[in-house]
């Protein structure tokens, strides 16, 4: 298995239940392929450095992922698709990190 670190953007109006819907989407997805989130960090609202679809803030989650580069594809395909994803980065990792980002904010 490999180790993934996955961020995506949200727009910044989008309520709790949309969040939710969203990860429990991106859980269905890593269910389907084999894989698991390992570790999750809420990096809150940011102001994004130059516009991306009208929207100059947005709401920024990241996970680290368990599975195989086919989970990836699938879980990509599926943000690009959806209108309240703004942005999304996957980067394969040695090892997840056991210390938090230091950009977790608690509520």
């Amino acid at each position: 298995m490999n180790y993934y670190e996955h961020t995506y953007i949200t727009v910044p109006e989008l309520n709790e239940e949309g969040s939710n819907s969203i990860k429990e989407k991106i859980e269905e997805i890593l269910k389907k392929n084999d894989s698991k989130i390992v570790k999750e960090e809420n990096w809150g609202i940011r102001s994004l450095a130059y516009s991306i679809k009208k929207n100059y803030r947005g709401k920024y989650s990241n996970i680290y992922i368990e599975g195989n580069n086919k989970v990836i594809k699938e879980l990509e395909k599926f943000e690009r698709y959806d209108e309240r994803i703004i942005k999304f980065l996957s980067m394969k990792i040695k090892k997840i990190p056991e210390e938090e980002s230091g950009l977790t904010v608690t509520s």
